[in-house]
C-alpha cells in the first residue's frame, strides 16, 4: 500500500535514458511516476527505443517529470537545449483507436536558426561556436535528408511549438511558430510562420505520406522583407531599399526538400511595389557606362525610383522559366528572361536594359546571371559588347541578390498603380 521506488537506465540507438520514481503501486506497473533525463546524438533515434516519431535534431539532452497511467504517458515540463537552443514543453502519449496518438507543446527562448534547419532536413555539425547546418550535398541550399514515411504512418498527433527570440542570424529573423497535424500518414503544417525585424513569411504545407515516395505541396508567402536588409551598402549608403512581396506556390513527389525542389511543379514569383536604387547602379542596369560609371566612381549618393520589380516565373518538372521579369526605374527599364533549375541549382537568365534618357555615351549589352544559386556568376553577353571594363563588378551588388530572392508572390497582391500597369503591359 506504499509507493514503489526505482531507478533505470536505457541506453541504445546514440541514445541514453535515466529515470527516478517510484511505482504508485508495486508489481502495478501501468502506474508511476518518474524524472526522467534522456540525451542523445539525435532526437529521431528515439524511434527505435520508443516507437516515437521525431524529426531530426542536433545532439540533445532534455529532463523533467514522467507519469504513466495505464497507456497515457505524459512527460511534463521539461527542459534542457537542443543544439545550440533551448527547447522546453509537454509531451503527451497515448493510445487512440488502436493507434499511438502524441501531442506537444514546445517552446524555445533563444533559437539557433540552424538547429531548426536539422529539423527541416539540412544535416547538423556541432562546433564550438555552435551548430552549423548544412545541406548534405557540397555547394548546394536545399537539404537532402529523406523523410521516412514509414514512421509518419505508424502514429497520429499535433505539435504546436513557438520560439520567443531567435539569436543573430543572416536573415534578420526574430520570432518563429510552427503547428502540425499528422492523422493517418497525411503530415499538415499550418502555421509555418517567421517574423523578421520587417516583414515576415507565412505559409502552409501538406505532406502524403501514405505511400514511400511523399507527394508534398507548399504555399509560403513573404510580405514586406526590406531590400536593404540583404543586399549591401556600399561607402555607408543603402544600395537598394524597398519592401519585397513574394510567393512561392509548389508541389510534387520527393522524400527531401531537394528531390521535391527537383520534380516539382507550380509557380514563384517575386513584387516591390516601389523603392529606391543608387542612381549610379540603376544607369548601369541600362548598361550605360557613361553615367553610371561616373556616378560610381565619385561617390555619387543621388538615389533613382524604383517605379516597381517584378520576377514571375513558371515551375514545370524542377525548371522555372521566367514569364515576367521586370525592373522599371525612372532612369532605366530592364526586361529579363531565362531559367532557374531547382534541382540542379543553377541560373541561366540575362536582363536586357533600356534607358530612358538620350545619352552621348552608351555601351549596350545585356547582363547574364549564370551558375550555381550559392555562388552566381555575373557578367556581360559578349556576343553584344567585347568589352565592358568595370561594369560587371559594379552591377554585382544589384543583381545577385535579385538572383537570390526570385520566390515569393502572387504579382496581384502587390496593389500599386505603378505596378498594376507595369504587370499588365509586361503580360
Amino acid at each position: 500500500d506504499r509507493p514503489y521506488a526505482f531507478t533505470a537506465e536505457l541506453a541504445g540507438a546514440s541514445s541514453r535514458l535515466s529515470a527516478a520514481g517510484a511505482v504508485t503501486r508495486p508489481f502495478d506497473l501501468g502506474r508511476f511516476n518518474a524524472r526522467l533525463e534522456l540525451q542523445g546524438r539525435d532526437l529521431a533515434d528515439l524511434y527505435l527505443l520508443t516507437g516515437i516519431t521525431t524529426p531530426n535534431t542536433p545532439p540533445y539532452r532534455l529532463r523533467g517529470s514522467l507519469a504513466r497511467d495505464g497507456a497515457r504517458f505524459r512527460f511534463a515540463d521539461f527542459s534542457g537545449q537542443v543544439g545550440s537552443s533551448d527547447l522546453s514543453g509537454t509531451l503527451e502519449v497515448n493510445r487512440v483507436e488502436g493507434r499511438r496518438r502524441v501531442d506537444a507543446e514546445l517552446v524555445s527562448r533563444a533559437l539557433d536558426i540552424d538547429d531548426l534547419a536539422a529539423v527541416l532536413g539540412a544535416r547538423p555539425q556541432v562546433t564550438t561556436a555552435g551548430t552549423v547546418a548544412t545541406s548534405g550535398q557540397p555547394g548546394k541550399l536545399l537539404p537532402d535528408v529523406p523523410l521516412r514515411t514509414e514512421r509518419l504512418r505508424v502514429m497520429d498527433g499535433t505539435l504546436a511549438y513557438r520560439a520567443a527570440s531567435v539569436k543573430a542570424n543572416a536573415f534578420d529573423i526574430r520570432q518563429v511558430r510552427l503547428g502540425a497535424d499528422l492523422k493517418d500518414g497525411v503530415l499538415k503544417l499550418d502555421p509555418v510562420s517567421f517574423a523578421f525585424n520587417r516583414g515576415e513569411l507565412n505559409g502552409t504545407a501538406r505532406i502524403d505520406a501514405t505511400k514511400d515516395t511523399p507527394y508534398s505541396a507548399v504555399d509560403f508567402r513573404l510580405s514586406g522583407y526590406p531590400l536593404e536588409s540583404i543586399i549591401p551598402a556600399r561607402d555607408g549608403a543603402p544600395t537598394v531599399t524597398g519592401r519585397a512581396l513574394g510567393r512561392a506556390k509548389l508541389e510534387g513527389p520527393g522524400a527531401s526538400i531537394h528531390e521535391l525542389a527537383a520534380r516539382s511543379k507550380g509557380s514563384l514569383s517575386l513584387v516591390v511595389p516601389q523603392g529606391r536604387m543608387r542612381s549610379a547602379f540603376a544607369e548601369l542596369l541600362g548598361i550605360n557606362v557613361g553615367a553610371g560609371l561616373r556616378k560610381l566612381l565619385s561617390g555619387d549618393q543621388s538615389a533613382s525610383a524604383i517605379r516597381c520589380a517584378v520576377a514571375d516565373f513558371k515551375v514545370s518538372d524542377g525548371v522555372a522559366t521566367a514569364r515576367t521579369l521586370v525592373i522599371d526605374t525612372d532612369v532605366v527599364l530592364a526586361q529579363g528572361s531565362g531559367t532557374i533549375d531547382l534541382g540542379a541549382e543553377r541560373l541561366n537568365l540575362k536582363i536586357d536594359g533600356e534607358t530612358k534618357k538620350p545619352r552621348l555615351l552608351r555601351v549596350w549589352a545585356p547582363i547574364t546571371i549564370t551558375g550555381p544559386l550559392a555562388s552566381p556568376d555575373l557578367g556581360v553577353d559578349l556576343s553584344a559588347v567585347a568589352a565592358q571594363g568595370g561594369v560587371v563588378g559594379a552591377l554585382a551588388t544589384l543583381v545577385s541578390p535579385i538572383a537570390a530572392l526570385l520566390g515569393f508572390i502572387d504579382p496581384g497582391l502587390a496593389e500599386d498603380a505603378d505596378c498594376g500597369s507595369l504587370i499588365a503591359s509586361a503580360r
